[in-house]
């Protein structure tokens, strides 16, 4: 069995970092009970679903590098950054600050603080695109 790290770190991997918007592997990681509030945006899986085909529509490759991330019972806390190459090879950096919850092997929660270190302006929205 997967320590709650890896379940963690394997899906900001294959979820975020693979350039394919693929559901049935979202379904492995997140629960459909999934809720995420980043920057005070509000999403339940539905919305994360589709927030997921638009980033992986405006991008050529999203990478993350995890900086620090630490579990307690059956939260996840983590630091990572995300680099970003859209469509039209713009780049942008973020920093993020994450606490997931998981709950049998899915991460059912995650509330979320996204940065944006560089970039365009009107990309700042991009930890909760819709």
């Amino acid at each position: 069995m997967k320590s709650l790290n890896q379940i963690v770190i394997d899906a900001l991997n294959i979820i975020v970092s693979s350039p394919e918007h693929d559901e049935n592997k979202i379904s492995q990681y997140f629960s459909p009970d999934y809720q995420q509030v980043v920057d005070g945006n509000s999403l339940n899986y539905d919305d994360f679903l589709m927030h997921m085909a638009v980033l992986k529509s405006q991008t050529k490759r999203m990478n993350v590098e995890i900086k620090s991330i630490v579990a307690e019972n059956n939260t996840v806390f983590t630091h990572h950054y995300v680099s970003v190459e859209k469509c039209g090879s713009e780049q942008s950096e973020f920093e993020v600050f994450a606490c997931f919850t998981l709950s049998l092997g899915r991460i059912i929660r995650c509330e979320e603080l996204t940065r944006m270190i560089s970039g365009e302006v009107g990309d700042r929205d991009f930890g909760s695109r819709r």
